[in-house]
């Protein structure tokens, strides 16, 4: 079991949601901790980046987001914090797991495609590269994603 684990979500991906936390629960030790860590990809990957007003707001709108997924999936509010970082996503997994001093990160992870054979996808990436153990959550073959 794990006291201090950090747990990368895309808000966007909700069916994803209810088995990446089972599997969360499952690790976190009774008086452990969890981090919910969504990475704002838009000041590197938009136009949008040029508006700092936009991105404010978006990220306020993304922490009410993550405390709303929380309370839907009836996370231990005691147990849980909330952090939204702007950047590549696999850099900020593993800045933000030395930060905490994470001991697991507990992350989703797409079906291998074509693509992932010239360019590494983030579990990949974070496998490689964390200083902590990490787990990673397969949807079901039949079930969908957004």
């Amino acid at each position: 079991m794990f006291k201090n684990i950090l747990v990368p979500i895309h808000i966007a991906y909700s069916k994803n949601h209810k088995k990446l936390f089972e599997g969360a629960l499952e690790v976190l030790d009774d008086d452990g901790k969890m981090t919910l860590l969504f990475v704002n990809q838009n000041k590197i990957h938009s136009s949008m980046a040029l508006y700092e007003d936009s991105q404010s707001i978006y990220d306020h709108e993304a922490l009410d987001k993550l405390k709303e997924i929380a309370n839907i999936h009836s996370l231990p509010l005691d147990k849980v914090s909330f952090k939204i970082k702007d950047g590549v996503i696999h850099d900020e997994i593993l800045n933000e797991s030395k930060k905490l001093n994470a001991d697991a990160i507990v992350m989703m992870a797409t079906k291998p495609g074509l693509g992932s054979y010239f360019i590494s996808s983030t579990a990949e990436r974070v496998i490689r590269h964390a200083k902590c153990s990490v787990f990673v959550i397969r949807l079901d073959k039949n079930r969908k994603t957004n």
